[in-house]
């Protein structure tokens, strides 16, 4: 469930937006987006994204810091598979891992800013 509301916790904010950048979102570019889908190929394009989207509920599973129980539930996966299917766009498009670093990282910050646990 999400709960939208925006955080009053601004210097953990932006401790998260330094290191978001790096993790979860160069990293995971590089691993989901250069290494497994490649530049060029459907089939190659959809397993990476489907990785990149299995890789969250596996974070749970493997009790890893970064995880959150969220990272199970079928409407957050949804949302990461479009992320990653922009993403991959985004990379082939455009020949740079960059923008899609940047995509990611600016959803993940959006999204710490603006949700409340529940």
């Amino acid at each position: 469930m999400f709960n939208f509301a925006v955080t009053d916790d601004l210097a953990g904010l932006l401790a998260l937006a330094a290191l978001a950048i790096i993790v979860p979102a160069l990293a995971e570019k590089m691993v989901f987006r250069v290494g497994l889908g490649g530049r060029k190929g459907r089939i190659r394009a959809a397993l990476a994204i489907a990785a990149f989207v299995l890789w969250h509920p596996v974070q749970v599973w493997l009790g890893l810091p970064m995880a959150q129980p969220i990272f199970l539930e079928p409407g957050f996966l949804a949302i990461t598979a479009a992320l990653g299917l922009a993403c991959t766009m985004a990379y082939r498009t455009s020949g740079s891992v960059w923008p899609p670093v940047v995509m990611h990282w600016l959803v993940v910050v959006a999204w710490k800013g603006l949700t409340v646990p529940v």
